[in-house]
């Protein structure tokens, strides 16, 4: 049997983009996984609890993440019926 990949690592870069576009020196590295993490966990709570479409099929498709050195940049693509 063949070795299983991720289907997204396996189209980084020719069908598809990263979701967080950041540099980080390597000791701080896991400090920004962790707070994209936290953004990405803020924002999806805070849509289940104040949207309510009737139709039940809402949702988020993709939060992108561009840190600069002084702004942060969040992108959400949302998919309503």
């Amino acid at each position: 049997m063949g070795q299983k990949i991720n289907p997204l690592g396996f189209r980084l870069g020719t069908t598809q983009s990263h979701h967080s576009i950041w540099f980080a020196q390597p000791k701080k590295y896991s400090e920004g996984l962790e707070e994209d993490k936290k953004i990405r966990d803020c924002i999806k709570n805070y849509v289940q609890k104040n949207i309510r479409i009737s139709s039940g099929m809402e949702g988020i498709a993709r939060i992108e993440i561009q840190k600069r050195i002084d702004l942060i940049q969040i992108i959400i693509y949302m998919g309503f019926p």
